[in-house]
Parts: C-alpha cells; structure tokens; sequence
C-alpha cells in the first residue's frame, strides 16, 4: 500500500524531469513524508536502513555532483527520498533497475545529461512489481 502511494510523486517527478528537466520539491518532500509515515506503520525496512538509505545515497552523489558535475540537486534529493521511502537494500536494487537503461539511453541519444528522475521512477515501478509478484 505505501509503495502505492509513492507513484505518484515519483511518476509526477520523471513526467516532469524528462519534459522541463527539472524535479519539483514537493515530490521528493511526499516521498519522504511516505516514508516517515510508513515507518511508523511498518515493521520493515527499519528505521535505520531508511536512515541509511537517505544518508548514503545523497551524500556520495552530492560529493559526485561537487566534484564532477552533471547532477542536478534534484536527482539528489529525490534519490535520497527514494531511499528513505524504500530502505538502504530496496534503494540498491532501484537503482540497479534504473542505471543499465539510464546508460543504455545515453548511449543511445549521445547524451551527456541523462533525466535521471524517469529512470529511477522506471527503476522503482520495476521493483515494486517484483515485490507484489513475490507476494501474490
């Protein structure tokens, strides 16, 4: 039910990052609220893999996007709520469904700017019909 409630901010936030490239606050702001909510209601992930999963992500991608380049501030916050919401081991398996076709998009336009937002969205609609699979 919660994975539910948090296509809608991630769906509005890939619409939105493809078309404008750019991620609006309110989305990764929902899915944070989501995921303090559901922290609350559900016994799993724990409290301190959802920690893990905001800290881990945003910080190693905002020292890329210090160093590098080439990420917005938007894909990190909403990476980071992303893994709150999901948890640190969710999150991992995320993004593994969402950067082999970011990388295969990227090749395949020349990119060097990729909207990560629909990917991670893709990612994410991806794991949780694995877990409603398992679950059924």
């Amino acid at each position: 039910m919660i994975a539910l409630l948090c296509t809608v901010p991630l769906l509005w936030a890939a619409i939105m990052d493809y078309q404008k490239r750019i991620i609006p606050d309110w989305t990764w702001i929902a899915l944070v609220l989501i995921g303090f909510v559901s922290a609350f209601l559900l016994p799993a992930p724990a409290l301190y893999e959802r920690i893990a999963g905001l800290l881990l992500p945003g910080i190693c991608l905002l020292l890329l996007a210090v160093r590098y380049g080439g990420i917005g501030g938007g894909d990190i916050k909403l990476t980071a709520a992303t893994g709150f919401c999901f948890g640190l081991n969710a999150l991992a398996l995320i993004l593994f469904f969402a950067l082999i076709p970011a990388c295969i998009y990227a090749a395949a336009t020349r990119q060097r700017s990729v909207p990560l937002a629909v990917f991670l969205c893709t990612g994410a609609f991806v794991y949780m019909g694995i877990c409603f699979a398992v679950l059924r």
